[in-house]
């Protein structure tokens, strides 16, 4: 864990990167374009990062219906996670990213949840398969990308949906896959770490499959907590991206931890990767103090329920 002088004006320690994702000629020349877009006025920095992601969403959607029908499973991650990398430019954040733990078979990805820009930060450095609510299937455009992308759905009120969701964790993570959840269940302002519930982790207990800790944070430019990213409240999809693209540049950071072996109960799993998440993030337990990072309420769609009762976030894993 870095050093206690190190922390930040909100007290909270710094992400250890581990080796850098290198940029390539075509990422250094965005690099620099985001660079002078920062410069720029708000509604201008707007403007410009808005028109590009709708030039990016129709070629997403183009790959996705032509191509991914006519490609292997290989070609197709890496389309993905291409995809992933160059819309987090085209929103002006700057990735740095840790080197994800090699494993020979699948894994159960976890990991703290602040804002929809997550699930495309997790794609630019492994290729997962996310857990979503139902409702966005039926989402325009990012519910169909979704689909694409190999998004697992599940009805959040139904607590018998659960075991259909365990099934199809269980047969992606036999055949090699890796599949993501938010155990916390709701977003947060990222200063902060929430209890981690059990109940989508039953599948790596039942194939004694590693879960891989991870843990991810967005700052300003100058290094400082960034506030904009997080997807909490009542802030609607739209003043989101609003707050996003009208920032000079994000920094996103992620770091994985080393994979944890299950021990065959589900609630202790959960506290020893809840545990791994805290020392990566450099936060105080949260089951020491629930409440004491969390000054900003929880979406209401996201109410604490209990742990046979999976809670999904409500951003959009496109």
């Amino acid at each position: 864990m870095p050093p206690a002088e190190r922390r930040d004006s909100h007290g909270v320690l710094p992400l250890v990167t581990g080796p850098a994702v290198p940029l390539g000629r075509a990422q250094g020349a965005s690099y620099n374009a985001c660079m002078r877009l920062a410069h720029l006025p708000v509604a201008f920095r707007r403007f410009i990062r808005i028109g590009l992601l709708l030039l990016h969403l129709v070629l997403g959607v183009t790959l996705a219906g032509l191509l991914f029908p006519l490609i292997g499973t290989a070609r197709r991650d890496r389309l993905i996670m291409g995809w992933a990398r160059r819309l987090l430019r085209v929103l002006g954040v700057q990735v740095r990213l840790s080197t994800p733990p090699a494993l020979p078979g699948g894994a159960l990805l976890v990991c703290n949840h602040v804002s929809w820009l997550d699930i495309y930060l997790i794609f630019a450095a492994q290729r997962v398969h996310f857990v979503s609510k139902a409702e966005v299937r039926a989402w325009p455009v990012a519910g169909w990308l979704a689909r694409k992308t190999g998004t697992l759905f599940i009805e959040r009120g139904r607590r018998a949906d659960t075991a259909r969701i365990n099934a199809e964790m269980r047969s992606l993570m036999q055949g090699g896959a890796w599949v993501a959840v938010f155990p916390e269940g709701t977003t947060s302002d990222g200063r902060g770490l929430r209890r981690f519930l059990p109940s989508l982790l039953q599948p790596a207990v039942e194939l004694n499959c590693p879960i891989v800790p991870a843990a991810l944070r967005y700052r300003t430019l100058a290094g400082e907590y960034n506030p904009m990213p997080a997807y909490i409240d009542e802030i609607s999809m739209w003043q989101s991206l609003k707050n996003i693209v009208g920032e000079p540049g994000i920094i996103a950071e992620l770091q994985f931890g080393e994979p944890i072996q299950p021990n065959g109960r589900r609630r202790e799993l959960a506290a020893q990767a809840e545990a791994a998440c805290t020392r990566l993030l450099g936060v105080a337990p949260a089951r020491t103090s629930p409440d004491a990072y969390f000054p900003q309420r929880a979406r209401p769609s996201d109410a604490a329920s209990a742990d046979t009762a999976p809670k999904i976030p409500a951003d959009p894993p496109a």
